[in-house]
C-alpha cells in the first residue's frame, strides 16, 4: 500500500485567505474569514446565520459578507459571568 503525500486542502488554503484579510485589516470578511476570525467553524457561523443567533451579514451577489467591527461587538454581546448567565439570558432571547 502506498503511502500518500500530503495534499494541500481548500480549508488550509481558504484559511490562509482569510489570515491574510485578517491581518490586512479588511472592513469586509467573507463567511470562511469570518468564522476564522470569530475561531467558529464555517458550518456553525451558517448555522447560526441561518437561526438568526449569529452576527449581522449582508446579502450581495450570492455571498455574505460580514463587517469586522459588527462582529467584533457580536462577539462583545456574548459576554457571561457563568453559564447560568449564559443558559438564562438564551431563554431570554427565545422568548422575546
Amino acid at each position: 500500500m502506498k503511502a500518500s503525500k500530503s495534499q494541500p486542502t481548500h480549508r488550509v488554503w481558504s484559511d490562509m485567505i482569510a489570515e491574510r484579510a485578517i491581518a490586512l485589516g479588511s472592513e469586509w470578511l467573507r463567511t470562511r474569514q469570518a468564522a476564522l476570525y470569530l475561531n467558529l467553524s464555517y458550518r456553525t457561523l451558517e448555522e447560526l446565520r441561518s437561526s438568526s443567533g449569529g452576527p449581522t451579514y449582508r446579502k450581495v451577489d450570492g455571498t455574505e459578507p460580514f463587517r469586522m467591527d459588527e462582529l467584533d461587538a457580536w462577539i462583545g454581546s456574548r459576554s457571561f459571568t457563568s453559564t447560568s448567565e449564559e443558559i438564562q439570558a438564551g431563554k431570554e432571547s427565545r422568548n422575546a
